[in-house]
């Protein structure tokens, strides 16, 4: 495993705010390959019944708890009851659904451990410990936390932006644990965002059921780009990075966030799912360690990747790619995305 290169990203929370977090990269370690089975349909994953185990566990001379379930060990200072009970349920929920949204993925081979701090100072000085050096760049979260070597890094920012940034987080954290290639950044961030959306169900609403378009966040940051022309053209966007976003406008970054969620929602439902079966094999390649053109450098990679599994370049795809932009945001498409629907259905 090489030096780690941390992205930075930014979220927009539903209070408003934004939050600032980070994931760190990983070298790609497979030889190049485009060819393989087509990705067998992809199979509802059941959430596993989240049995769950309390220890003690102190950091610093605060004491904490480590609650350990199949897949996660959550070590947290946390002292909110609410939060405490949710997160697990949250977390197993979300793996379900990580290796069920887009293709059928393998589990983690090893319990995943995230680190949920009750405030931020705690956070701060586990981030200088964690990472010596490169601490600089990650301690420029005002609110929200990062993924680095498989270790996702939160602190209480609320409860509902709290669960939220752990489901993206997740997304990285498994892809850093279980993925022999590394994504290119417009397709890995995209997945995070597209794994962010949940609604509560059941009988006393404490049941998470992942639904991608219910992330009113990354639609009305969309809708509003659309509105005044922000939005950045397909090849632009696949070439971007976030750090190259965040040395201009801010809300360049934040649009890049929103757009790259409607990217991977285009490769699953645009053009009449004509892309699906692609961003499938892309995902089913990474895990194997199989992904075409794995040894270039990201921002190059990410353009090949789109024309390697679709057959169609960016400046092929830009045309459809605003039609479905232009489709998803029209006037009466934000009760449907509340509802966690897809704006395309009737």
């Amino acid at each position: 495993m090489t030096r780690l290169s941390p992205t930075a990203l930014f979220i927009t929370s539903l209070t408003g705010a934004v939050w600032l977090a980070c994931c760190s990269g990983y070298a790609p370690v497979a030889s190049p390959s485009v060819a393989g089975p087509a990705p067998v349909p992809v199979a509802e994953v059941a959430p596993v019944p989240v049995g769950v185990v309390a220890s003690e566990w102190t950091y610093e001379s605060t004491p904490g708890k480590v609650l350990t379930t199949a897949h996660y060990r959550i070590h947290t200072t946390v002292t909110r009851d609410a939060l405490l009970d949710r997160m697990p349920k949250l977390m197993e929920a979300a793996l379900s659904h990580y290796r069920s949204a887009v293709a059928p993925l393998p589990p983690p081979e090893e319990p995943l451990d995230t680190f949920v701090f009750g405030n931020r100072p705690q956070w701060e000085r586990m981030t200088q410990r964690f990472m010596g050096e490169d601490a600089g760049v990650y301690l420029r979260i005002i609110r929200g936390g990062y993924t680095a070597r498989g270790r996702s890094v939160l602190f209480d920012i609320g409860m509902r932006d709290t669960l939220a940034i752990a489901a993206h987080e997740g997304w990285h954290q498994y892809t850093q644990t279980v993925f022999r290639d590394q994504l290119p950044t417009a397709f890995e961030e995209g997945l995070a965002t597209y794994m962010e959306g949940f609604r509560l169900t059941g009988e006393n609403r404490d049941q998470y059921t992942f639904k991608p378009w219910a992330n009113p966040e990354r639609f009305f940051t969309l809708r509003r780009a659309a509105e005044r022309e922000r939005l950045m053209p397909l090849g632009r966007l696949v070439r971007s990075t976030p750090q190259e976003l965040m040395a201009g406008d801010e809300g360049d970054a934040l649009t890049y966030y929103a757009q790259v969620w409607a990217l991977v929602h285009f490769l699953r439902e645009g053009a009449g799912g004509a892309y699906k079966d692609s961003l499938a094999r892309m995902v089913s390649d990474a895990v194997a360690g199989k992904l075409a053109f794995s040894g270039r450098r990201s921002g190059r990679r990410a353009p090949d990747l789109l024309e390697a599994y679709t057959g169609h370049t960016a400046d092929d795809l830009e045309p459809a790619y605003s039609e479905f932009i232009r489709q998803v945001t029209r006037v009466g498409s934000g009760e449907k995305v509340m509802r966690g629907d897809s704006p395309l259905d009737p």
